[in-house]
């Protein structure tokens, strides 16, 4: 989960999903759920479980 590895910002992109449904999903305000996404501040491990489980993805996704 490095904070710098924007490979989910990217996978968002390709998907269409905006950071907004991130942030609802999350129960974050889209601020926070942003300073994440893009490298700034680290998920937590229950964020990254919802996130894989929600859209069918791996864990892998936020190493680097």
């Amino acid at each position: 989960m490095d904070g710098k590895n924007l490979k989910f910002k990217a996978w968002l992109v390709e998907h269409g999903i905006k950071q907004e449904e991130v942030a609802d999903l999350l129960g974050i305000d889209v601020s926070n759920a942003n300073q994440k996404i893009n490298g700034n501040q680290n998920f937590t491990l229950p964020q990254v479980q919802k996130i894989c489980m929600k859209y069918d993805i791996s864990a892998d996704i936020f190493l680097p």
